[in-house]
């Protein structure tokens, strides 16, 4: 179990364990600066460094009899610190027994050992971080490569906090507007439009379904990346699926509508591995196989780390096709398939990319044969930089987050769309007010403005002492 008494002076070791050039030892508390005065033999003319600002300088700790330890000081003696409460570090020779001995003396004083994570408790606590960051302090702690450590260091800069803090920041104000409406309600006062009302909700709601969105990708966790192709039917999705992989398990026959399921096949480019989807061709038909086909398809494309969209070169963009490309996102390369089979298709022609341009895509476009196999070393190099594009986007909320603040991310965004969904049909504003308190209890608990000790033990109990 957590400690919440914040009224004590803790101390710990907060340099790594085993031998090293230098070692740390922490204090944190009320007593810190009287502890530091009693130890501390501060060879300067004007005795202990100032109490009302942070200062660094140097002198010994006597940490046995006749043996003296050379100490680099480093005090905050206000608010201005890690924990908001005044704190101190003894940087000195990173010999675990002298460090001990350090550690015996300031709790002789007056301190007692630190627990697991009290120095960042505490610092969540004071409110200096959040919870979200509270976690990216493990994170750094934890990484194990430098994709994981920069994920971690901007969460821990804020790069969860940040827009948590303002979705909340929104809602809190259009609540606060709502509520003053409704104890003003016989005065015929109206604090809040219906039109600012609904544009505020939707605002808020497409921010939440884009975090939902990085946490369902990031908790997928070590599956490899996802690469899908879709598009019409007979667009040539088998055929390129095929060439990728250098196999047969994709069947491919002039019959539109062949693939009615989805295919997985394992392509490596870039020494990156990548499971390669080839899915049933967007159509609407009320056979049931067929409707089965689609959701899978549907699933495969929300997934997705990169999207394969292919059109048939051979003829005109469908209007299908044409509402597509003006809604497709940065992680899509348009395809156009069969280039062999017409004479008059360059490997880049002009007049269909003016076409697709027109049409608002400015994403890549690769030209391809599946038969010849041209184009297909492009789409290789435009698929491994969408997919490290796609990561990099991805990995931007560390694992114990997402385990944590999963439930509480969705309940947060279902609120906030039973809440538009209340403004649209008139259901009052009570209604819209419950949703939106409904909402930021669920978003104070992801941040920790909302916690219990439950939650407290599984952020905290996995660090270690000192940090």
């Amino acid at each position: 179990m957590v400690s919440l008494d914040v009224d004590d002076t803790i101390a710990a070791i907060a340099s790594a364990p085993g031998p090293g050039l230098r070692g740390i030892v922490r204090i944190s508390g009320p007593r810190t600066v009287d502890i530091v005065e009693t130890l501390f033999e501060n060879p300067e003319p004007h005795g202990f460094p100032n109490r009302s600002r942070p200062t660094s300088t140097n002198g010994q700790v006597t940490v046995d009899e006749g043996l003296k330890a050379d100490i680099d000081l480093y005090l905050w003696p206000t608010q201005r610190s890690y924990t908001r409460q005044p704190t101190a570090e003894f940087h000195l020779i990173g010999s675990r027994p002298v460090l001990e001995m350090v550690l015996n003396k300031i709790c002789g004083c007056g301190a007692r050992l630190a627990r697991p994570g009290e120095f960042t408790l505490r610092a969540f606590l004071s409110g200096r971080i959040d919870l979200t960051q509270a976690e990216a302090v493990l994170a750094v702690i934890d990484s194990s490569g430098e994709q994981q450590l920069d994920t971690a260091l901007r969460q821990m800069a804020g790069g969860l906090a940040g827009p948590l803090g303002s979705i909340r920041d929104d809602l809190m104000g259009t609540l606060a507007e709502l509520e003053a409406g409704l104890d003003f309600v016989e005065e015929d006062i109206e604090f809040i439009t219906r039109p600012q009302l609904l544009g505020q909700l939707e605002s808020a709601g497409h921010k939440l379904e884009t975090i939902q969105k990085q946490i369902t990708l990031r908790d997928r966790g070590a599956e490899a990346p996802r690469v899908v192709l879709w598009g019409e039917p007979n667009s040539g999705k088998s055929s390129l699926f095929n060439a990728l992989l250098g196999t047969q398990q994709s069947i491919v026959t002039e019959v539109a509508g062949t693939t009615t399921d989805f295919l997985v096949g394992e392509l490596v480019l870039s020494s990156m591995k990548l499971d390669l989807v080839d899915t049933a061709g967007a159509e609407e038909r009320s056979e049931f196989v067929s409707s089965q086909a689609q959701r899978h398809r549907v699933e495969q494309q929300e997934q997705a780390d990169a999207l394969l969209f292919c059109i048939d070169s051979q003829r005109d963009v469908t209007p299908w096709e044409k509402e597509q490309l003006s809604n497709l996102t940065d992680a899509c390369i348009l395809v156009l398939t069969k280039i062999d089979l017409h004479p008059s298709v360059s490997t880049r022609p002009a007049e269909r990319f003016e076409q697709i341009r027109s049409l608002g895509f400015s994403g890549p476009v690769v030209a391809t044969s599946s038969q010849d196999g041209r184009g297909l070393a492009s789409l290789a190099n435009e698929i491994s930089l969408a997919v490290i594009n796609s990561q990099s986007e991805d990995q931007s909320i560390v694992g114990t987050t997402v385990l944590r603040a999963s439930e509480s991310l969705r309940d947060a965004a279902a609120a906030v769309r039973h809440a538009e969904q209340a403004v649209t049909h008139e259901l009052g504003d009570e209604l819209v007010a419950s949703e939106l308190r409904r909402s930021l209890e669920a978003l104070g608990q992801v941040v920790g403005a909302i916690y219990t000790d439950d939650i407290l033990d599984l952020v905290f109990g996995r660090f270690c002492i000192g940090k």
